[in-house]
């Protein structure tokens, strides 16, 4: 399929990144036809790439017992590969982001996936901590143009009052890939022992499983996405208009502040850049070390309850041969981490319908806040008493209610890059993401260092500090505040 000519559409040229009637078609559409969906495909590929974000990302959680022990490796070690994604990823967000603002989402989204694809890929193929730093170090890399990438073609593809829900959407198939590595990872590890006849090594065939995904997905992606709703084949006049009616078009050039100058004096973006350190903070160590945790302090309840599961609904077959050392409590471990990530998908689809409904009620500034303010303030409380709970189920429900309550402030947290950064929303995302990545390559490190040492109770102190600065961090932003004015 051919990108359909500007000039057969009878659109007028210009340059489509700069053009100030953003997303409006030029065509007169008839009041008889009703508008296409392509939005909505646009929707249903970006949760795709997003599931294979995370899917890619985490899936080294769930194996970490198992790469320890074959790779013999410390937990210190390993969270020096947390930090080389985290760092990796963290600093080129802005150049990633600004290079989906220049060029656009389908050319540079389809590398990017390709990218991070084969790095998983070869991931399967290393032999130590060299290998698996570069590698996700590699990883980090080719990830980190992901959302601005997806931030920006939710803006051209999707109407201001419904970003909330297309965000939400988008960011919960991040979490559902999540969902899936920490579910199937263990499990797709016990059935590679039992099909390939493997006693180590399992989780190398999962990885180079995941990492090809990624190709189909970029191949479909560029066959079925356009840069414009007016491009697209499939996209009627009917639907351009109805995408384009409400974003008002942004003065000429010479209007315009310059644009780091207009950057360092928002306050928006500061606050942004800290509540995303914040939520980072708070958020990471259900992504990376909670299978770890849950191994390691609950290791005799989780052995206790695989027994009794095998006693109630497999009593004649145990495989014991089939699974290596602490195979069976990490996949407990998993599917527990699977239902916070689960729970966590609720708590995102519900929170994005709120804020778009609040910013109806309220305003833009308080239909943004609520939510946020809401999730830093209980999440706090709840980390403080997981902190204090011994019994594997009340500290897993803990867990099952913070993962729910920061998922459900997301929506607000990623609608707000494009109420206030007007067409280089990629770019500003890519900041804010930049510091809250690098606040979580961080901490996910510093867990290691106290994972080494028995000091879990520290982790969750910090996390709940964090998120009651996440709350004030909220309280101050205010979502109508532009960072470049735009005439009505």
């Amino acid at each position: 399929m051919t990108t359909p000519s500007r000039k057969a559409n009878n659109l007028v040229e210009q340059n489509p990144y700069e053009s100030p009637n953003e997303g409006v078609d030029t065509r007169e559409p008839s009041s008889h036809v009703p508008p296409t969906s392509i939005r909505y495909l646009v929707i249903v590929l970006g949760m795709a790439m997003s599931v294979l974000l995370y899917l890619d990302r985490f899936a080294l959680s769930p194996a970490t017992d198992s790469i320890l022990r074959e790779l013999h490796l410390t937990k210190e070690e390993f969270g020096r590969t947390h930090f080389a994604f985290f760092f990796a990823y963290a600093l080129l967000q802005v150049p990633a982001g600004w290079l989906s603002d220049r060029f656009g989402a389908r050319g540079t989204l389809a590398l990017y996936v390709v990218g991070w694809s084969a790095a998983t890929v070869c991931l399967g193929f290393a032999g130590g901590l060299t290998a698996i730093l570069l590698l996700r170090l590699a990883l980090g890399a080719t990830q980190a143009g992901a959302y601005p990438a997806a931030a920006s073609l939710l803006k051209r593809w999707i109407p201001r009052t419904a970003r909330g829900r297309a965000n939400t959407c988008v960011a919960m198939g991040g979490r559902a890939g999540g969902l899936i590595a920490f579910f199937c990872t263990p499990l797709l590890m016990l059935l590679a022992g039992q099909w390939l006849g493997w006693e180590t090594g399992r989780w190398r065939a999962v990885f180079v499983f995941y990492g090809s995904l990624g190709f189909l997905w970029a191949a479909a992606f560029w066959y079925l996405y356009r840069d414009r709703p007016q491009w697209h084949p499939w996209c009627n006049a009917a639907e351009a208009n109805l995408i384009g009616q409400g974003q008002p078009a942004g003065p000429p050039p010479s209007q315009q502040r310059p644009r780091l100058r207009a950057l360092a004096e928002s306050p928006e973006v500061w606050l942004v850049c800290g509540c995303n350190c914040a939520v980072n903070l708070g958020w990471i160590f259900l992504a990376t070390w909670l299978p770890q945790y849950l191994v390691e302090s609950h290791g005799n309840e989780l052995s206790e309850i695989m027994s009794q599961f095998y006693a109630k609904y497999w009593p004649q077959y145990r495989p014991e041969s089939l699974v290596s050392p602490g195979g069976e409590k990490m996949a407990v471990a998993g599917v527990m981490t699977a239902l916070t990530g689960l729970t966590g998908i609720f708590g995102g689809l519900i929170g994005g319908a709120s804020t778009d409904l609040l910013v109806r009620r309220f305003g833009l500034a308080w239909g943004r806040r609520i939510p946020g303010l809401c999730a830093g303030g209980i999440v706090c409380g709840l980390y403080l008493v997981a902190s204090q709970l011994h019994d594997v189920w009340l500290f897993v429900g803990s867990m099952v209610l913070i993962s729910f309550t920061i998922e459900f402030g997301l929506g607000a947290s990623w609608a707000i890059y494009q109420d206030i950064a007007g067409r280089h929303v990629a770019s500003v995302l890519g900041i804010g993401n930049m510091c809250g990545n690098l606040a979580a390559g961080i901490f996910a490190w510093l867990i290691g260092v106290l994972a080494e040492k028995g000091n879990w109770q520290t982790v969750f102190y910090i996390s709940a500090i964090a998120m009651a600065m996440n709350s004030v961090c909220w309280y101050f932003f205010d979502a109508s505040r532009k960072i470049w004015r735009e005439a009505d």
